[in-house]
């Protein structure tokens, strides 16, 4: 099920299990996180189990987008 997802820490389990359980709700999610962590990784895993996990996916980077972090 997550299959581009390498690691077996008890931390990593951790995020997996939520994973699991937002994916099946229909709330939106932030993932947030240092560079370089996997935080699209997670995303990813999140519309795969979810209900919309057949139309496309689409990722948006916030912190390259000033009109976004001028909103916030």
């Amino acid at each position: 099920m997550f299959e581009e997802i390498v690691g077996a820490s008890p931390a990593l389990q951790a995020v997996l299990t939520r994973v699991s359980k937002v994916a099946t709700t229909d709330s939106t999610v932030l993932v947030t996180g240092e560079t370089g962590t996997g935080k699209e990784l997670i995303a990813h895993a999140i519309h795969k189990q979810s209900r919309r996990s057949s139309r496309a996916f689409v990722n948006v980077n916030c912190g390259r987008n000033p009109t976004v972090l001028n909103r916030v």
